[in-house]
């Protein structure tokens, strides 16, 4: 992605020294401000935010370490902000459609992250008011870093939108494309034609992404996550005959309200 096209309101890696792999839509966390800089592990005991996944969503960020996100002062007290994040994956809907797309499509279509930032001294409670805008620039900037990961061009800001019976008020939104690459599926059986094959794919799918923090019992919690926007669908038409053919259908039930749903669920289910 083009960090050009989001100035103004994403200010790519300024806070944020690290970032974890493709999909991380986060807060890289932190540590102490005597043994470490900013991004790298900490010896602060931050245990990782608590998320209900259900059989859905996967862990794939097992080995994840607490960071040192931000250091800084509040009158005479020095401050450190340490965060712990976790990235999961929509296991169930990237089976599904390499399933039924024997194999050809077998990738993440949906992730989700939950985080954690704890602040040092745990008495200096005024620093989670004076790291806000700071937090909420992290977070906008890791959702469009793990969109730019996950492969999605064009991001631009999308405005912010109400989640009902959630912590958080609102969720800033996102935008993308991401471009579905052509693929031939080999050794297929097409009644009355001596085709073998198939091609489907090319154009881009619509992507979204939301995120949002809250505080919550003296921490800031935030989650959020990247899914389609829309379904994809597309064809081929096979000549049986000179006068006979018939299209081919690839039709992946992405099912986005359905996607989105489950990612705003999650959301819900981030605590301390």
């Amino acid at each position: 992605m083009d960090a050009s096209g989001t100035d103004g309101w994403m200010r790519r890696r300024e806070l944020l020294a690290t970032l974890g792999s493709a999909g991380t839509v986060a807060l890289a966390g932190c540590s102490s401000t005597s043994d470490a800089d900013v991004g790298e592990a900490s010896d602060r005991e931050v245990p990782p935010p608590s998320v209900e996944t259900g059989d859905r969503w996967e862990l794939v960020t097992p080995d994840a370490e607490p960071r040192l996100l931000r250091t800084g002062s509040a009158g005479p007290v020095d401050y450190a902000a340490v965060g712990h994040v976790r990235r999961y994956e929509d296991a169930r809907l990237r089976g599904r459609v390499a399933e039924a797309t024997f194999g050809e499509i077998d990738r993440p279509f949906a992730v989700a992250f939950a985080a954690r930032v704890d602040v040092f001294p745990s008495t200096l409670s005024a620093a989670t008011g004076f790291l806000s805008d700071e937090i909420d620039a992290a977070v906008r900037e890791n959702l469009a870093d793990a969109m730019d990961e996950f492969g999605v061009r064009n991001v631009g800001e999308a405005g912010t939108r109400s989640v009902p019976d959630a912590p958080v008020e609102e969720v800033t939104v996102v935008r993308g494309e991401y471009p579905i690459p052509e693929v031939t599926v080999d050794g297929v059986e097409i009644p009355h034609s001596d085709a073998e094959q198939f091609t489907f794919g090319g154009g881009t799918l619509p992507i979204e992404g939301v995120a949002g923090r809250w505080k919550s019992d003296g921490s800031i919690l935030a989650g959020g996550g990247v899914y389609p926007a829309e379904n994809y669908v597309d064809g081929e038409t096979v000549a049986l005959s000179d006068a006979i053919s018939m299209e081919v259908t690839v039709d992946l039930r992405l099912e986005p309200d359905r996607v989105e749903s489950r990612v705003l669920e999650f959301v819900r289910g981030v605590s301390a």
